[in-house]
């Protein structure tokens, strides 16, 4: 059964990344974060795909295993960059960074990133495959932009949301999935699973002061 945390909010985020609690208040939702970290090591011949979607679950059933209360809703999420065969997580230092940008750089790959929920121990997932392109980029643009240190704890090295938008020239797919929580697939696992993102009292107070 959940236990140790006891909180009034119906709604938890298993992740201590201030881009995925952003992107939930964005929807104007009250999150409460509960931070449960995993060993995120993929298995034997376990691929991204499967990978990124057991790291989301896992993360959500930790969140869910901390907290108490019957009527909650934990979610939990994962990223990783892929690019001819070659899986980019976040970069473990400034070096790895710099040789993540180099490969990304007048290129194109695609950002898996997962959403599971769980509700009174059920648990549903989806996935969101993006498409990014970034324009050629320069050894002294790579370093003046690891220079900012926006890369660190990011997938791939680089944040959509930040200064590395001006290396993005195209996206096909989820923007907030590149961030790291893919809005749609997210509203609607919460959907499915009984929680209304868009509550009908906050359109009526909001038609009301209008």
């Amino acid at each position: 059964m959940p236990s140790s945390i006891l909180s009034g909010s119906q709604l938890f985020l298993a992740s201590g990344s201030p881009r995925r609690l952003a992107l939930l208040e964005q929807l104007g939702l009250a999150v409460t974060v509960v931070e449960a970290p995993v060993e995120e090591v993929a298995l034997p011949k376990e691929s991204p795909r499967s990978f990124v979607m057991r790291m989301a679950i896992e993360k959500a059933l930790a969140g869910y295993n901390k907290v108490s209360g019957h009527d909650i809703w934990v979610v939990g999420a994962d990223t990783l960059v892929m690019q001819d065969g070659d899986v980019f997580g976040k970069p473990r230092n400034h070096q790895q960074a710099k040789d993540f940008l180099h490969k990304l750089a007048g290129s194109s790959h695609k950002v898996l990133s997962a959403v599971a929920i769980v509700h009174q121990g059920e648990v549903l997932s989806d996935l969101s495959e993006t498409m990014v392109s970034f324009a050629n980029l320069d050894s002294q643009q790579i370093d003046n932009y690891l220079a900012t240190d926006e890369w660190r704890g990011k997938a791939g090295g680089y944040a959509i949301q930040g200064k590395a938008a001006q290396f993005i020239c195209h996206i096909d797919g989820s923007y907030s999935g590149v961030m790291g929580l893919p809005l749609y697939e997210t509203s609607a696992l919460l959907a499915e699973l009984g929680f209304t993102v868009l509550q009908p009292t906050s359109l009526n107070n909001k038609e009301q002061k209008s």
